[in-house]
């Protein structure tokens, strides 16, 4: 992962929320990262931007094949969230 995108993502999980990007200039704030100039804004409003990545669904809603096998060889971990302590 190149530096931008380490920024941009803990720019977007910052637990401050006033801190947060996009809390201060809003879409215009995020959109002048510099991880996403080589993005287009325009072409993704207007939809005329093809998806780089256009996975096959299934009818299953078991169906894991896109997703990496490291994943899904895994096994699986149920975890409960006490909401009363955010």
């Amino acid at each position: 992962m190149s530096a931008d995108c380490k920024d941009f993502i803990s720019k977007l999980l910052e637990k401050n929320a006033a801190s947060r990007l996009g809390t201060r200039g809003g879409l215009e704030e995020v959109l002048a990262h510099p991880w996403l100039d080589a993005i287009d804004s325009e072409r993704i409003f207007e939809k005329t931007i093809e998806a780089p990545v256009k996975p096959s669904l299934s009818a299953d809603p078991l169906d894991v094949s896109n997703f990496d096998t490291a994943f899904t060889g895994e096994e699986a971990i149920v975890s409960v969230i006490n909401a009363g302590k955010m």
